[in-house]
């Protein structure tokens, strides 16, 4: 991906980036948002051609991201197979199903259809 020239930082700071990709045919506004303690960034595209339009949606993009983490949230998600493992060794680990039984049975149909 190469940024062109067209690139706004919208509150100065660097926390709402706007830009327009070099490589591709029509330049899309995208939106680069850093969210304070959150220790990463989220690009989105605007999917608009005006720069007005672009400069709102990226300012409501980084107030719902910002109200996110300060409420405890992350802009990176865990992925099934990491929450899966983490259940499957939790289960492994002592768990018993509501009829006694164990789980070796269930962890093998998750391992296979998801």
């Amino acid at each position: 991906m190469a940024y062109s020239k067209d690139r706004i930082d919208l509150r100065g700071d660097g926390r709402i980036l706007l830009y327009t990709r070099s490589d591709v045919a029509k330049p899309i506004w995208q939106v680069r948002l850093r969210v304070p303690n959150a220790g990463e960034y989220r690009s989105y595209s605007t999917k608009t051609l005006d720069l007005d339009e672009a400069k709102r949606i990226a300012v409501n993009r980084y107030e719902e991201l910002y109200i996110d983490v300060k409420m405890g949230g992350l802009l990176t998600t865990k992925t099934f197979k990491a929450v899966f493992e983490e259940w499957r060794d939790y289960e492994a680990n002592g768990g018993t199903t509501q009829k006694g039984g164990t789980w070796d049975s269930t962890i093998e149909r998750i391992e296979s259809y998801a």
